[in-house]
């Protein structure tokens, strides 16, 4: 009799172990089940959630070009999903501003867009006519033109100022003729070297030749003169021009033309009339 009641004890002791068993691993898949749908949750405020919504978008290497300015460009480009923004699309708007030079546009996943930005460096300025006005153009080393703002300029006459080129027609944004862009190549040259040499000239004017050709006329800053000067426009040129300048001027103080072409130095006076 006393070996049925030890027998019927174990056996209620096990049945309780195992509830106890089946209690525990209930909770366990309950805590998981939590967990995942924690995890789901999180999944859906932090990767769904911002893909169904318009794009966050971070500029980088904005200077003189706004943010504002770009935006407008761009539509309503920006106002799309993750899904639904078309890269291409936006960085060819983009270049399609004149200040911009080149533009890289990217993704990143759920909601990110970057756009990187490199703007145009100015080598000269001529000037254009702009709705019956004539306003100021930079040009950039590739005779790329593009609005002049005029925290842009430098006060310190290191980018010169071109006139007599033929751009009257030509809208912002596009390439001057591809017979200047050797003159344009020149200025950058020398401003690669020391955007000094530019301080003491107040402009160059460009005087077509015969078959396609052009000379230069180089007005110094502080001198009531011309200097004429050929297509080759280096530093020598304008070391050769300052010179020129002092020798002369201390010689004859009415010069008014001085003549660097050809290979040659000389120069007219006002008193030979």
């Amino acid at each position: 009799m006393s070996g049925m009641v030890f027998t019927s004890f174990e056996d209620f002791k096990a049945k309780e172990q195992k509830k106890q068993d089946a209690k525990g691993k209930a909770l366990k898949i309950l805590f998981a089940v939590l967990i995942c749908l924690l995890f789901l949750e999180a999944m859906i405020y932090l990767f769904v959630f911002p893909c169904m919504n318009n794009v966050k978008v971070k500029f980088y290497g904005l200077g003189n070009c706004t943010r504002q300015e770009i935006v407008s460009a761009c539509g309503d480009s920006f106002e799309k999903s993750f899904f639904k923004f078309n890269c291409s699309q936006v960085r060819s708007m983009i270049a399609s501003i004149p200040e911009i030079e080149d533009v890289e546009v990217s993704r990143c996943f759920p909601d990110k867009i970057f756009v990187r930005v490199t703007e145009r460096q100015p080598v000269a300025i001529t000037f254009v006519n702009k709705n019956d006005r004539t306003v100021p153009v930079q040009i950039d080393k590739n005779g790329v033109l593009f609005p002049v703002k005029s925290s842009e300029i430098p006060a310190d006459g290191s980018i010169p100022i071109i006139s007599g080129v033929p751009v009257e027609n030509i809208p912002e944004g596009m390439r001057l003729p591809s017979k200047y862009h050797l003159l344009i190549d020149q200025i950058a040259k020398i401003q690669s070297v020391n955007k000094k040499y530019f301080a003491a000239v107040s402009e160059i004017h460009v005087v077509p030749r015969e078959y396609g050709n052009f000379e230069l006329v180089l007005i110094p800053l502080k001198a009531h003169l011309k200097v004429l000067a050929d297509r080759i426009l280096d530093e020598d040129t304008l070391q050769k021009m300052m010179v020129t300048l002092d020798v002369v001027t201390g010689l004859d103080k009415d010069v008014d033309v001085i003549d660097l072409r050809y290979g040659s130095i000389s120069y007219h006076s006002r008193s030979e009339n």
